[in-house]
Formats: C-alpha cells, structure tokens, sequence
C-alpha cells in the first residue's frame, strides 16, 4: 500500500511539474518580442554588409514596431534556402535568385520594393517569406516607399541602399510567373 502511494505522489509531482513547465513556455512565447529576420546577398563580409544595413533596420523598427535581427548567409543558395523554409523574413534578392525562391516555393514569395533607377541592378527586391501578416508587409512596403533623400537621415539610409528610392517592386523587371 505504501508503495502505491508514493508511486502515486511521483505521478503528482511529475503532473504538476509538466503543468508549470507547460506555463512558463506558453508565458515566454506570449510575451517574447516578435523579430523580423533580415538578410542580404552576401556580397561582402558581414561586418560591412551589417554596418550598411543598420540604419535601415533601425528606421524600419521604428517603423513597423518591431525588432529586428541581420542573419548573414553563407551563399545565395543559403539565403534562398532560408527565405523558402521560413528562417528569414525579410531579404534584399537578385532576380535570379528570387525566380529560384519562387519556384522552389510555388510562388511562396512576395517581391516588396526595389530600388528606383538602379541600373547592373534593376532586379534586386526586398522580399518577404510567404505567410507573413499582410498588415506587417504593407507597414513595410510604407516604410521603404516613404524614405526620402531630401530628409538627412533618410539620405544616408538610401547611400547606403545605392538607392534614390524605392517603389513598389514592378513586374516587368522579375522573372514571369506562370499563369492561372
């Protein structure tokens, strides 16, 4: 008899304990703040390509009301790969690359913006992985259409970029996607 009630006052103890450990994981992923993930193509060293990229993340939280992370990838394999598998959020992509992602995904893709008058790079986008909020991709494509070269701070955000601008990321310049 004694035996089955400590095998009892285990089983409650490992219930409770299961049921507290329950509560802090939902209690930390409820109140974790939400990052966006951003990568480039790498095409320099990290440092460089995260000290190019700074003050465009850091307008783009304040923006959006987000944090956001720089995750350098090894390739444009690498970036392709993680955009698709939803490592990545958001990423700066060359046309190739981005016809890649589409067809590895099925379209699961969504060109943002590209720079205005950029030419050698006419078909780099910001893109985003499929799923996210429509509401935090429209608060993003704003954020990009809204810098301005005639605001200091903006200025040095789009020398940066090589950027005059953005618009919203036009057909005609990606890869065609197939029909209905």
């Amino acid at each position: 008899m004694q035996q089955r009630n400590e095998s009892l006052i285990r089983l409650r103890n490992l219930v409770i304990s299961l049921a507290v450990f329950a509560a802090l994981a939902l209690y930390a992923s409820t109140y974790s703040e939400p990052v966006l993930r951003v990568s480039v193509m790498p095409r320099e060293s990290p440092p460089v390509l995260r000290r190019k990229l700074k003050p465009l993340t850091d307008y783009l939280e304040k923006k959006i009301g987000m944090k956001m992370e720089f995750r350098p990838m090894l390739d444009d394999d690498a970036l392709v790969d993680a955009l698709i598998s939803h490592k990545l959020d958001l990423v700066w992509i060359d046309g190739s690359s981005l016809a890649r992602a589409e067809t590895r995904s099925n379209y699961g893709v969504v060109p943002l913006v590209q720079r205005t008058g950029g030419a050698g790079h006419d078909d780099y986008t910001w893109t985003v992985r499929s799923g996210m909020d429509a509401h935090l991709r429209q608060r993003l494509t704003d954020a990009f259409l809204a810098l301005n070269r005639d605001k200091a701070q903006d200025k040095d955000i789009l020398d940066l970029q090589r950027a005059r601008g953005f618009i919203p990321a036009q057909a005609a310049v990606l890869p065609a996607r197939p029909g209905p």
